[in-house]
């Protein structure tokens, strides 16, 4: 498992996303795939240093990626902690990306856009860890039934 620990500032982002490109490197994942996988660990990461701790607070930020294959196709496992405010991501109500942007309400595109490139998502609050919010992404299509 990879694994970073920082504190949750927009500096933070880069050492966060060269976790995701060195898995990618090492693991040969195709471009696409990689493309998704940056684009959820960005919105996921950069929510949690916008929203979870008060202004002008950074408080920890951890993300850990590995590839799992047990349980089902073989996969990216990325999960974000963070000790902020607890927040349900998933609690969110889906984005109707038809509406005009004008009576969309404000937010929320950042988890849509996760919930679309990803499998499976799954939040708890754990009582030392915080906010834990795990995101799956198959490497393999999934038989189809």
């Amino acid at each position: 498992m990879n694994r970073i620990a920082c504190t949750a500032e927009l500096a933070n982002l880069p050492a966060l996303m060269s976790l995701v490109d060195g898995l990618c490197e090492r693991e040969q994942i195709d471009g696409a795939t990689c493309h998704d996988l940056r684009l959820i660990v960005e919105e996921a990461c950069v929510n949690v240093m916008h929203h979870a701790y008060p202004a002008g607070q950074a408080g920890p930020l951890t993300l850990a990626a590995a590839i799992v294959h047990q349980d089902g196709p073989r996969r990216i496992v990325l999960t974000l902690e963070d000790q902020g405010k607890p927040f349900d991501p998933l609690s969110l109500a889906p984005v109707d990306a038809s509406a005009a942007v004008e009576a969309r309400a404000q937010g929320g595109l950042g988890v849509h856009l996760i919930r679309q490139l990803s499998d499976r998502q799954h939040y708890h609050r754990h009582p030392l860890r915080g906010n834990v919010f795990t995101i799956e992404k198959f490497l393999v299509p999934p038989a189809s039934h």
